[in-house]
């Protein structure tokens, strides 16, 4: 249990695409009007297109890393020096989809008043604490993550 939480932790917060997609699902609720509900759309877009780009980079690596894995390279000094490059792009990479994320939606954020703010973070926290729910039904347990490890 402990390593799926371990594995949970070590995820990305930051979804494949659709950064936006609560707030536009909830549009009425959070009270966007046309003008916000297109720029949103808009910023949701390009986060879309440039983290796919983030995202083939990041396979593309987990590739090489499997094949020279599987191919025995790891043995090989000059080979394994390679592959450890290939591990820390990676970790850049995964960390511009982070701060992608966040600039993402500051830029999104700065289109709203602070009251549809508060309903916009209300539905997604709704949605995080669903997902927490569902998380801790599939491993059996009474709460997501113990309070202390």
């Amino acid at each position: 249990m402990l390593s799926d939480l371990r594995a949970a932790g070590a995820a990305s917060l930051a979804p494949a695409a659709g950064l936006f997609l609560p707030e536009l699902h909830h549009r009425r609720d959070i009270g966007l009007d046309l003008v916000q509900v297109n720029g949103i759309a808009d910023l949701c877009h390009g986060y879309t297109q440039k983290r796919s780009k983030i995202n083939q980079q990041m396979t593309r690596l987990a590739g090489e890393l499997l094949a020279g894995i599987l191919g025995g390279k790891v043995g090989n000094d000059t080979a394994r020096q390679s592959l450890t490059a290939h591990a820390e792009t990676r970790g850049i990479l995964f960390a511009d989809a982070e701060n992608l994320m966040l600039a993402t939606l500051a830029d999104g954020y700065r289109l709203l008043s602070a009251e549809q703010i508060d309903r916009a973070l209300a539905v997604r926290r709704g949605q995080t604490s669903a997902g927490f729910d569902t998380i801790a039904d599939a491993m059996y347990m009474d709460e997501a993550a113990p309070t202390r490890l």
